[in-house]
């Protein structure tokens, strides 16, 4: 799946396996305040005097996907980063893919603390981030031909 000899591209599938497990949890978060949500925005959208005509659900709909798309790349790219300073470091303990990892987690619990002022959910990005390191170790010795040919749209 991936090369072994690239770190970078192994912490790019850790980091989606994250993406996804954040993504899931941004979802439940926001889909357990959806009535407030709405309640909100169309307190604002009253005060402006626009008339919504329905587009306020659409608008949290568009929002929850644009959330977890968010969330998926935002990991995406900070595992590839886990990944370059794993390389940085040649080859470290597993202490060091854990610490970043862990110190990741720690600042995106706090974001969500603030967010959300649920300590549950915040603990939940933490694991979430944590999941990083087995699926890092787990995807960093596991070359192509383990997992089969790679099979691109039009091959035959």
């Amino acid at each position: 799946m991936s090369d072994p000899d690239d770190p970078a591209r192994t912490g790019v599938y850790a980091g989606r396996v994250v993406g996804v497990l954040t993504a899931i949890l941004a979802v439940a978060s926001l889909l357990s305040v959806r009535g407030a949500f709405v309640g909100r925005l169309r307190t604002v959208v009253d005060l402006v005097g626009i008339d919504p005509r329905g587009s306020i659900a659409a608008y949290f709909w568009l929002y929850v996907a644009g959330v977890a798309v968010g969330r998926y790349g935002l990991c995406y790219v900070v595992g590839s980063l886990i990944g370059v300073l794993y390389d940085a470091f040649e080859n470290p303990s597993v202490l060091v893919v854990a610490g970043a990892a862990l110190t990741v987690g720690v600042v995106d619990g706090a974001v969500a603390y603030v967010d959300t002022r649920s300590i549950l959910i915040a603990t939940a990005y933490v694991l979430a981030w944590l999941c990083f390191v087995p699926a890092f170790y787990h995807f960093l010795g596991t070359t192509e031909s383990e997992w089969g040919e790679t099979r691109r749209l039009g091959d035959e």
